[in-house]
C-alpha cells in the first residue's frame, strides 16, 4: 500500500489507510498459506523440466477456457522462439482441468494442476496463481529468463524474448496509475531471472497504489527502476475485419505480435464475439498478419 504521509486529510477521515493496511495484512497471511500449498505432480514436474535452467520459459496461467489455450499454444509452435511454454492450471471446474490437460497433451505443452484456492475475486486468484508458480517452480528451475502470458494471448507474429528484454532487466505492458507507481501488466511480462533471485516477490495486487494484478512488487522490483529509460511493449486497438465478418472489430494487439481476445476469464464475457475471433484464428491459422486484417 501507499506510504502513510502520502494519504489525504480526507481518506485519514474515512480510515482508508487503516482499510488499506488491514487488507493487504489480510492478503499477505493467505499468500504465506497459499505458497505452502503442495500440488502432488510438482516433484515430477520439476525433475522433467529441471534442463531448463539457465533457459527462457514463458508461464500461463490457465483458466477454464481450453479453445483460447488451443490456440495459443498452436501459435506459439510458430510464433515463440527459443521459449518453452509452461501451462499451470489454475480452473475451479474439474471437467475443465481435464480439457485442458487434453490440450496440452495435444500440443505437447508441459503442464501443471495447481493448488486450487476458490475465489470469486479475480486479482487475487491470479496473483496468487502467479506468486506460487514463482516460489514453487521458477525459484527451483532458475532460468535465465521468465515471463508470465494471459491465457488467451495470441502470439500472431514472430516474438524473440531476448530481444524484447535486450539491455534491461524487466519488459512488458505498462500498468500505471496516476500517483508515479507502475508495475508491468500481469498478461504480458518478462524478467531475467538474475534481477528477481532472492526477492520476495509478490504478484498480488496494490489498489492503493492504482495497481493491477503484480502491483505489490512495486517496493520489491520497480521502485529501484527509473520507469524512464524502461522500454515497454507498445498496445494499439485496431479494426479488424477477417473474412466472412460484415463489420470490422476493434481488437487489442500488444507488441504487435499478440492479439488479446479478452474476456475469457473469469467474468465471461466471450459468448458475443466467438464467431468474430473463430474468423480471425482460421484467417492467422492460414497464414495472414494482422496488418492485412485492418479495416
Amino acid at each position: 500500500m501507499r506510504e502513510i504521509h502520502q494519504f489525504g486529510a480526507a481518506e485519514w477521515l474515512r480510515l482508508v489507510p487503516v482499510a488499506q493496511a488491514l487488507r493487504q495484512v489480510r492478503n499477505d497471511m493467505l499468500l504465506a498459506r497459499y505458497l505452502r500449498a503442495r500440488a502432488p505432480e510438482l516433484p515430477a514436474f520439476l525433475q522433467e523440466h529441471r534442463h531448463l535452467r539457465g533457459q527462457r520459459i514463458a508461464i500461463v496461467i490457465a483458466f477454464e477456457q481450453p479453445w483460447a489455450l488451443d490456440w495459443q499454444l498452436r501459435m506459439a509452435a510458430r510464433n515463440l522462439t527459443g521459449t518453452q511454454l509452461l501451462v499451470f492450471d489454475n480452473s475451479r471446474d474439474e471437467e475443465k482441468r481435464r480439457q485442458i490437460r487434453q490440450v496440452c497433451d495435444h500440443r505437447g505443452a508441459p503442464y501443471l494442476a495447481l493448488p486450487r484456492y476458490l475465489t470469486r475475486h479475480v486479482n487475487r486468484s491470479h496473483g496468487m496463481a502467479m506468486s506460487w508458480v514463482y516460489h514453487n517452480v521458477v525459484a527451483a528451475l532458475e532460468p535465465e529468463i521468465f515471463g508470465y502470458l494471459d491465457h488467451d494471448l495470441i502470439p500472431v507474429a514472430s516474438v524473440d524474448v531476448e530481444a524484447r528484454l535486450a539491455g534491461q532487466p524487466v519488459y512488458g505492458l505498462l500498468n500505471a496509475g496516476n500517483l508515479g507507481h507502475w508495475s508491468l501488466w500481469a498478461g504480458y511480462c518478462f524478467y531475467r531471472y538474475a534481477f528477481t533471485r532472492g526477492k520476495p516477490l509478490n504478484f498480488l495486487y496494490d489498489f492503493s497504489r492504482e495497481l493491477d494484478t503484480g502491483g505489490r512488487n512495486w517496493n520489491v522490483l520497480y521502485r529501484a527502476l527509473p520507469r524512464g529509460p524502461v522500454r515497454f511493449a507498445p498496445q494499439e486497438f485496431v479494426p479488424l475485419q477477417p473474412a466472412g465478418q460484415p463489420e470490422p472489430r476493434k481488437v487489442e494487439i500488444v507488441d504487435r505480435a499478440w492479439v488479446h481476445v479478452g474476456g475469457v476469464s473469469y467474468n465471461d464475457n466471450f459468448e458475443k464475439k466467438v464467431a468474430f475471433f473463430e474468423s480471425l484464428k482460421q484467417e492467422f491459422t492460414a497464414g495472414k498478419r494482422w496488418e492485412e486484417l485492418v479495416a
